[in-house]
């Protein structure tokens, strides 16, 4: 009996000195994250002190406007010149998104807007430049170019304006039109272009070879897969799935990925899509923030679907997520990058774009437009949170990719190069009727201007893929 009390004893020590140690090495943990602690409420303090401060000094100068301005002014404009105030301190991507601007974000990832058909930006100094037109779209047919400097719209100046305001006075009801005024390196004077709005329909991808279609280009034969991929919407890695499947059929010996004037779109799109090529556990890109939770390493997943050797076509209007595929395929060795030589504002060799930062789309709980009931809508911002590094290290932003082959071109086979670009609707009613139209939008014969007929930069892509076929073909011999 006594030695049963005993060994009963004995086990309640135990528990105790255990429970004694867990209790020890959490008081421990918890205090040696005090400090950390102390200093997040130290800063969540001084942070609300800072907007309580704020929103005190707004509530005087809206009440001072509102009694001694003028004229009568709408408190809601005035609160909406207060939020833009706060993006117009941080780069170019960063906005407010009223529940119109939220609604029109959707619909343009969703692969069909109305407009003009211009991805456009502000460069360093706040200038509105043009990507690049999209292909097939009225900006295009009337000849906008990428790094077009826009100057005005309808005769007002573009001076300080804002990208949505820009996008605001661009779109309008079909059939309508607008004027622009561009300034143009290497032109003297400005340029005028009068555009008609129309429905802006992406079809993210098109493939060669394919039934009843003509080849890209003069030369091209079936033991080659030409991919043209136009933006990264949610539906392209589906449509370069089943492209790439498509040249496995038909059993290609290389492919082309043609991501010219391609402005980007959804990281999540190009991840996929990289997938398709890389090697399983290759990384693609990795993001970088000021926060921890923001950075991460992304990485293919699966075995590709394409093994093929693999040439890339990029140029200025290649910006954002074409960049990151470019990137991924270059410091990987899956294949090398051809872009244009020379040019006026590029002596050295015309690099993509540069667009490297990451924009995180974020819902906001308050908004200044309510409902009949009261219900706010739901209003947004997107607010860069990090950047883009190619697997080496490199940063994309305001550097862009250089292609390791550079194609010298003239200005006309450079306008050519990116304006005709297969698979275009204009392009493809020509190819495969056989014919060119008899006049231009200006009503100018085709015999009275001569406009060059040749992609000279495929061309030369296409001779590189050949190459690289070749050696692969002596090596497996070997």
């Amino acid at each position: 009996m006594n030695n049963l009390k005993i060994g009963r004893l004995g086990a309640l020590e135990r528990r105790l000195v255990v429970l004694c140690l867990v209790l020890f090495t959490a008081a421990i943990f918890l205090f040696s994250k005090l400090p950390e602690r102390i200093a997040a409420m130290e800063e969540k303090r001084k942070w609300e002190g800072e907007v309580y401060a704020f929103a005190n000094l707004v509530s005087e100068i809206h009440s001072e406007i509102k009694r001694n301005y003028v004229e009568e002014i709408d408190s809601k404009a005035l609160f909406q010149g207060a939020i833009r105030g706060m993006f117009d301190v941080l780069d170019p991507h960063s906005s407010w998104l009223q529940p119109s601007s939220l609604d029109q974000l959707e619909r343009d990832t969703e692969g069909e807007f109305a407009g003009v058909g211009l991805h456009i930006t502000l460069d360093r100094r706040g200038a509105l430049t043009v990507i690049a037109p999209i292909p097939g779209s009225p900006a295009a047919r009337v000849g906008m170019q990428s790094l077009d400097r826009i100057v005005k719209i309808d005769d007002e100046s573009t001076e300080g304006i804002r990208i949505l305001e820009a996008v605001k006075r661009l779109t309008g009801p079909v059939g309508s039109k607008v004027d622009v005024k561009v300034a143009r390196a290497g032109e003297d004077e400005l340029l005028e272009f009068t555009i008609i709005r129309d429905t802006i329909k992406v079809d993210s991808v098109y493939y060669w070879p394919q039934e009843d279609h003509e080849p890209p280009v003069e030369g091209m034969d079936g033991e080659i897969g030409y991919l043209r991929i136009r933006t990264f919407s949610e539906g392209t890695p589906a449509d370069v799935k089943k492209a790439l499947k498509e040249f496995n059929k038909r059993d290609v010996k290389g492919v082309i990925v043609d991501l010219r004037n391609n402005t980007g779109g959804l990281l999540d799109a190009v991840i996929r899509i990289c997938n398709d090529f890389m090697p399983k556990g290759e990384v693609i890109v990795s993001i970088k923030g000021r926060r921890e939770e923001n950075n991460r390493v992304y990485k293919s997943e699966n075995d590709p679907i394409s093994n093929q050797p693999l040439i890339v076509l990029v140029n200025i209007g290649s910006a954002s997520a074409s960049e990151i595929f470019a990137g991924a395929v270059q410091d990987t060795d899956r294949g090398f990058i051809v872009g244009p030589g020379s040019s006026v504002l590029y002596p050295d060799g015309e690099p993509t774009f540069g667009k490297g930062t990451v924009q995180t789309i974020m819902a906001l709980r308050n908004s200044l437009d309510r409902s009949d009931s009261g219900e706010p809508y739901t209003s947004g911002m997107r607010l860069t949170t990090a950047k883009y590094y190619t697997p080496s290290g490199r940063s994309i932003h305001e550097i862009g990719i250089t292609p390791d082959f550079q194609v010298e071109m003239t200005t006309e086979q450079r306008i050519a190069a990116s304006r005709l670009l297969y698979g275009d609707p204009d392009v493809l009613a020509i190819l495969e009727s056989g014919e060119e139209e008899d006049e231009n939008q200006n009503g100018t014969s085709a015999e009275e201007e001569e406009v060059p007929e040749r992609d000279v930069q495929l061309e030369e892509g296409l001779k590189s893929l050949r190459m690289m076929m070749m050696f692969e073909k002596r090596l497996a011999k070997s």
